[in-house]
C-alpha cells in the first residue's frame, strides 16, 4: 500500500480534464494533417498550360514555256533545188520548275501568193533538222550532228510528216523522261535552237512555185517526280 500510495505521489494520474485535453489535441492535429492532405491534392492538380500555332502556305509551281523566232527567211528569189533555209528558235522556261520538252513539227501544202502554182507536193522535197544553236547558218550546221531529222521519219532523206497531227523529231512528248528530250532548269532557262530545212537537188519543175507552211510545237513537262 505505501508503495502505491508513493507511485502516486511520484506520478500522479492525469485529470478527466487533461485526458480530454490531449484527446482534443490529437483530433485537431489529426484534422490538420488531413487538411495539409487535401491542399497539397488540390494543388498539384492544376497545371500550368500553353498552346502555340504555326501555319504556312502551299503554293504550286508552274510549268511555262515560251519560244521566239522561227521565222525561216526565204532567199528573194525563193528556195531552188539543193538550197536550205535557216531560223533560229530561242527557248525559254518562264515558269517556276524545272521542264524538260520536246519539239515535234507538222507540214500542210499551201497556195503561193503568187503566180500558176505548180503541181507537185512541196512537202515530199524537204527535210527538217534541228541543231544546237545559237549558230545558225549553213558553215555552222553542215558538219554538225543535229537534234533531231525528219529524215528518220519518212522512207529516204526527203520528206516531211505530212500530218495533220505533229510528228516528234527532238525528244518525246510523251509524259516521262524520253531519250533526246531537252530540259530547262532554274540555272539554264534558255536555250537557242536552229531550224534547218534543205530543198531536194532532185526536184523537178512540177514543184516550181510551190508551198508548205511548217508548224513546230514545243511540249513542256515538270521532271521533278516525273
Amino acid at each position: 500500500m505505501m508503495d502505491e500510495l508513493l507511485e502516486e505521489m511520484i506520478d500522479p494520474e492525469p485529470s478527466r480534464q487533461d485526458v480530454a485535453r490531449r484527446r482534443r489535441f490529437w483530433a485537431t492535429g489529426s484534422i490538420l494533417v488531413l487538411a495539409g492532405v487535401g491542399v497539397t491534392s488540390l494543388t498539384t492538380s492544376a497545371l500550368f498550360t500553353d498552346q502555340d500555332s504555326l501555319s504556312g502556305a502551299i503554293t504550286t509551281g508552274t510549268v511555262v514555256l515560251t519560244a521566239d523566232g522561227a521565222q525561216f527567211e526565204l532567199p528573194l528569189e525563193g528556195l531552188a533545188p539543193g538550197g536550205s533555209v535557216f531560223a533560229p528558235l530561242t527557248v525559254n522556261n518562264e515558269g517556276s520548275l524545272a521542264l524538260r520538252y520536246a519539239v515535234s513539227m507538222a507540214a500542210a501544202t499551201t497556195t503561193p501568193s503568187a503566180g500558176t502554182a505548180g503541181t507537185g507536193d512541196l512537202r515530199t522535197q524537204l527535210r527538217a533538222r534541228v541543231f544546237p544553236g545559237p549558230a545558225c547558218t549553213l558553215a555552222a550546221t553542215d558538219d554538225a550532228e543535229s537534234l533531231g531529222d525528219t529524215a528518220n521519219l519518212v522512207d529516204g532523206d526527203f520528206g516531211l510528216p505530212p500530218g495533220p497531227d505533229p510528228a516528234a523529231i527532238v525528244g518525246d512528248p510523251a509524259t516521262g523522261a524520253q531519250p533526246d528530250d531537252r530540259t530547262l532548269d532554274a540555272v539554264v532557262r534558255s536555250e537557242t535552237l536552229c531550224l534547218r530545212v534543205d530543198m531536194s537537188s532532185d526536184a523537178d519543175d512540177t514543184y516550181q512555185n510551190t508551198a508548205a507552211e511548217l508548224t513546230f510545237q514545243l511540249d513542256s513537262e515538270q521532271t521533278v517526280n516525273n
